[in-house]
């Protein structure tokens, strides 16, 4: 009679270790290739915010103090509009900075010009006639408006439109007069109030907002922890440009340039420890979560400073 041998039970308890041990290296394997991705696909989403962050502010700013012919200063421009964007540049000339506006984060509002212009079809008999353009191009009733002939501008509002043809009297103006009889080729801009800010988002998490005109503001970019903005003027002795926060600019007319800093962050925890970073501030911060951390800088020259210009 023959007997069939089975496993003993050490061999049992071996081959289940041994199993249990791959399994686990396994599961180890299996989790740090999970995370690794995750912070892979953290990292490049953080990368494709902070493009566009950086592309939207860049685009927007880069027409701050547009009174003319871009590239060429203006040597006079006239305000006749009574509205906002009017208001503005009487009292703040094209750029209004504010700092620790939240989370120790700046904000920035100004004018600048958006939109393509429009020609004019055929020269003013007078300077308070209306102004027929080639096109309207999306232009409104009480909009303001920039006209230049890139020697003179003048800032008013539409107080009525009739096909392509605008009207400025002085319901919506100061007075119904521009300062000179604009000529066929002048261009005319509708300008924007432009604000950029950080706040509070859907998701709980601050982000990057901005409001064109009297909008509301919108998110634009998620995760933004924290936004610098520094304004660049001329030293005295006129070398080099040094960069100062808006409490310390006296007259924003005299700046040259532009640094916005900006701290994202990861929407979900992807490191397996809190990681330090350097803040906008250029401080060393661990930090309080397991969210991976990354600064950007975007500097913009101003095209349109006199300063610039010379």
């Amino acid at each position: 009679m023959s007997y069939q041998q089975g496993f003993s039970l050490i061999q049992l308890f071996i081959s289940t270790l041994l199993g249990l041990m791959l399994s686990a290296a396994l599961l180890s394997i299996l989790y740090s290739v999970i995370v690794s991705n995750a912070l892979r696909h953290s990292i490049e989403t953080i990368q494709e915010n902070a493009a566009l962050a950086l592309y939207f502010l860049s685009t927007d700013l880069i027409n701050i103090g547009f009174s003319s012919c871009f590239e060429q200063a203006n040597g006079k421009i006239s305000i006749t509009s009574t509205g906002a964007i009017a208001e503005f540049l009487v009292e703040h000339q094209s750029i209004q900075g504010q700092i620790n506006q939240y989370k120790r984060s700046d904000a920035i509002r100004f004018v600048a010009v958006l939109e393509a212009g429009s020609e004019l079809r055929q020269d003013m008999a007078t300077t308070h006639a209306s102004i027929d353009l080639v096109a309207v191009n999306g232009v409104k009733q009480q909009q303001e408006l920039l006209i230049t002939d890139c020697n003179n501008a003048d800032v008013f509002k539409v107080s009525a439109i009739w096909r392509a043809r605008l009207s400025h009297d002085a319901r919506h103006n100061i007075d119904a007069n521009l300062s000179v009889k604009y000529t066929k080729g002048a261009l005319v801009y509708p300008l924007s109030l432009v604000s950029y800010k950080l706040a509070r988002g859907v998701g709980g998490h601050t982000g990057l907002y901005r409001k064109v005109n009297p909008g509301n503001f919108q998110e634009m970019i998620p995760n933004v922890s924290q936004m610098r903005i520094e304004y660049g003027m001329r030293s005295a002795l006129g070398e080099g440009v040094n960069y100062h926060s808006a409490d310390d600019v006296d007259d924003f007319s005299t700046v040259v340039s532009l640094r916005i800093i900006l701290l994202l962050h990861s929407t979900d925890p992807v490191l397996r420890k809190k990681m330090f970073y350097q803040d906008v501030y250029d401080r060393r911060i661990q930090a309080v979560d397991w969210r991976f951390y990354k600064k950007y800088q975007l500097l913009i020259t101003l095209r349109n400073s006199p300063d610039v210009l010379g």
